[in-house]
């Protein structure tokens, strides 16, 4: 039938029927194969591009991870070097005492510090008047050790208006404890 037609047909009306058969192919060709392999490709290189920025995260929380895990068995093993009975308090007390400081204490006040499942931090406000500031440098000295994990925080010095050879100095010290259980299911 299609024979029959083709042979009725003169040279200009074939020729037009191969153009658009060849118009008709080439549509279904981009319609069906060019055009969804452009799509799957463009989708492939988004995918790509995201599953990248993806491992990026990753690997920088990974190296996060890696840091705050060192912070933590530097915390745990000051903290098992320490004797079981330590307290910040006793601590600064006795160092206050080898650097001669300890009649310049006007106040030592605990302070709620940053809680964790794992540790609790203890923070300690101390307040120095009329101290020298040879004594200062011998008691922070003294003090703050970074392998029992005792840090000073902040410190405020102050001229002491009625002697200026003394000085008055506001301290945080902080150091870590083991965590205490919570009570009330929390």
């Amino acid at each position: 039938m299609i024979k029959a037609y083709w042979t009725k047909l003169d040279s200009k009306e074939r020729y037009l029927v191969a153009i658009c058969v060849a118009v008709v192919a080439i549509a279904l060709l981009l319609t069906f194969a060019v055009f969804p392999i452009w799509d799957a490709k463009a989708k492939m290189k988004k995918t790509i591009t995201t599953s990248s920025k993806k491992l990026e995260e990753m690997v920088k929380i990974d190296s996060d991870f890696a840091v705050q895990d060192a912070k933590i068995s530097r915390i745990k093993n000051a903290i098992a070097s320490r004797r079981a009975d330590f307290t910040l308090f006793a601590y600064l007390e006795k160092k206050a005492v080898s650097a001669s400081v300890k009649g310049s204490i006007k106040q030592m006040n605990s302070i709620q510090g940053v809680k964790s499942p794992s540790f609790e931090e203890t923070l300690i406000d101390l307040k120095l008047e009329k101290i020298t500031i040879k004594q200062l440098t011998d008691f922070l000295y003294q003090v703050e050790s970074p392998a029992e994990m005792i840090k000073i925080k902040r410190i405020t010095i102050g001229k002491m208006k009625e002697s200026p050879d003394y000085i008055s100095v506001q301290l945080l010290i902080a150091s870590y404890t083991p965590a205490t259980p919570r009570s009330g299911g929390q």
